[in-house]
């Protein structure tokens, strides 16, 4: 399973993040109840930089096995502080381009939703930029 950590602070190293995520992998009781063991199989800290506005935003992704230990990391880490600041963490999903409602739509639609959609909202001018980080064992 992958989980997404939305905007990590600046001062993060893969290392942080593999550290962050391990203590959260460490098995607990809840309730009379055992939390599944998972491992870490990798995680990678993404820049994305907009170059209209040279800005840098950071988010991590780690890649836990089996599922049910990642929902427990999710739950454990959201809201969460890494290095004196909140974070959001989330279940990763994969999105592709054909599905997107925008160039795939069957009927034409109205003239005024077609007016209130024409200041597209999504910034064009966003490179990515994967910093990998080494599967922990």
């Amino acid at each position: 399973m992958d989980v997404f950590i939305r905007r990590l602070p600046v001062s993060t190293t893969r290392l942080d993040l593999i550290q962050f995520a391990t203590d959260a992998l460490e098995p607990q009781w809840h309730l009379l109840e055992f939390s599944p063991i998972g491992k870490l199989k990798g995680c990678e800290i993404v820049r994305i930089t907009d170059s209209s506005l040279t800005n840098a935003e950071y988010h991590g992704l780690l890649h836990i096995e089996p599922p049910k230990a990642g929902l427990a990391v999710i739950d454990r880490l959201n809201g969460s502080l890494l290095k004196n600041k909140k974070v959001d963490v989330r279940k990763f999903y994969k999105r592709s381009s054909e599905r997107d409602r925008r160039h795939n739509e069957v009927q034409p639609l109205p003239l005024d939703i077609l007016e209130q959609r024409k200041g597209d909202r999504r910034r064009n001018e966003l490179v990515f930029k994967k910093l990998r980080a080494g599967a922990t064992t």
